[in-house]
């Protein structure tokens, strides 16, 4: 088999995911948990580029570049760590997000700081509201371009549902509790865990990753609430937002879009409508950037089918299907233009499987 120096199937969120703008605590909360487990600071910093004095200031930033490096060492010795690690995550270690949701001072304002401001906390994964009837439903979905068979997938979604959990009993109290659980990727080795933090039912193979709860545990007054604090913890939200946004790009506003779509992908006149602005526009953005819409797409899918080559057992037409290729022919021949080897070479090793 060739040696794989393909790119890691991993995008970043829409911002630059080079620039350090992510508070330390999930690096720390990993480093504290793999150092429990016997794994030391250099093994679990291993390819960040994070120094360990940098773990001792406290003011100290990373990139999502860096969390996935620290991430991809966490599932090499500890494929479970992000169930334990999201119980950490109690309103104040959010910071002015955190506060923002204690001090909302209605479920509406409460909805609304979570869905525009969770970005500010987490680049990893976004978080949709489909509640319907007495039913909350939450929806997460990974914003890095990995399969649902991919470790990396499904070690951020447990760690949004572990880190959902914790939020949630801060605002209403240790008796809150999901109802179910959905998950698209299948059951993991250390599922018996699920049940043990969330107490719930749990399915998977699902069509969605979804929490869904009753409303009526959110229907309770909560002493933390306070209109005053949550205008002036939303001003300092908002402050960071458009700090983050400085550093956007037209190509990673793209690629946000991308990373939701599976099978059939939109043409560059959609995605442009999708961003308010002509598809010429948005072609000189992409030029200035020095890439193009099909050079973006290309990318997006080759990654795709990498995560999909090392981690399922679907076949080349399978993976075509998913990508969007006609057949496994144009999907062969695309991903051999772009990895300059066919698909086999990146399988696991005795994985022969055809189109």
């Amino acid at each position: 088999m060739l040696q794989d120096s393909s790119p890691s199937p991993a995008a970043p969120a829409p911002y630059s995911h080079g620039v350090r703008f992510y508070p330390a605590h999930l690096v720390v909360f990993l480093l504290n948990h793999l150092a429990a487990r016997g794994v030391a600071a250099q093994q679990a910093l291993a390819g960040s580029g994070i120094g360990e004095d940098e773990m001792r200031v406290a003011a100290t930033r990373f990139s999502v570049l860096q969390m996935v490096a620290v991430i991809r060492n966490a599932i090499r010795y500890a494929p479970d760590a992000a169930l334990q690690v999201g119980t950490c995550f109690n309103a104040s270690a959010c910071g002015i997000f955190g506060f923002a949701l204690l001090s909302s001072p209605n479920r509406r304002a409460l909805l609304q700081a979570i869905l525009k401001y969770d970005c500010l906390i987490d680049p990893l994964t976004s978080l949709r509201y489909a509640g319907k009837d007495c039913w909350a439903v939450w929806q997460i979905e990974p914003k890095l371009a990995c399969a649902p068979t991919d470790p990396l997938y499904r070690f951020v979604v447990e760690l949004k549902m572990s880190c959902f959990k914790s939020m949630v009993r801060d605002l209403y109290g240790d008796g809150f509790e999901f109802k179910s659980i959905r998950l698209r990727f299948a059951a993991p080795p250390h599922a018996a865990e699920y049940m043990a933090i969330f107490n719930c039912e749990i399915l998977f193979e699902q069509e969605r990753n979804e929490i869904v709860f009753s409303e009526m545990q959110t229907i309770k007054e909560r002493p933390e609430a306070d209109a005053i604090t949550h205008a002036m913890m939303l001003e300092l939200c908002e402050q960071s937002l458009q700090k983050m946004t400085r550093n956007a790009t037209a190509a990673g506003a793209v690629l946000m879009i991308l990373l939701g779509c599976s099978g059939v992908f939109p043409n560059i006149d959609e995605i442009a409508q999708e961003l308010a602005v002509n598809a010429r526009t948005l072609r000189r953005r992409l030029e200035a950037e020095g890439t193009t819409y099909s050079e973006i797409l290309s990318r997006h899918r080759m990654q795709l089918a990498l995560s999909y080559l090392r981690t399922s057992d679907l076949n080349n037409n399978e993976i075509a299907a998913r990508l969007g290729y006609s057949d496994a022919t144009n999907f062969r021949r695309a991903f051999v233009s772009w990895a300059g080897a066919p698909p086999s070479h990146f399988r696991p090793a005795g994985d022969l499987a055809g189109p």
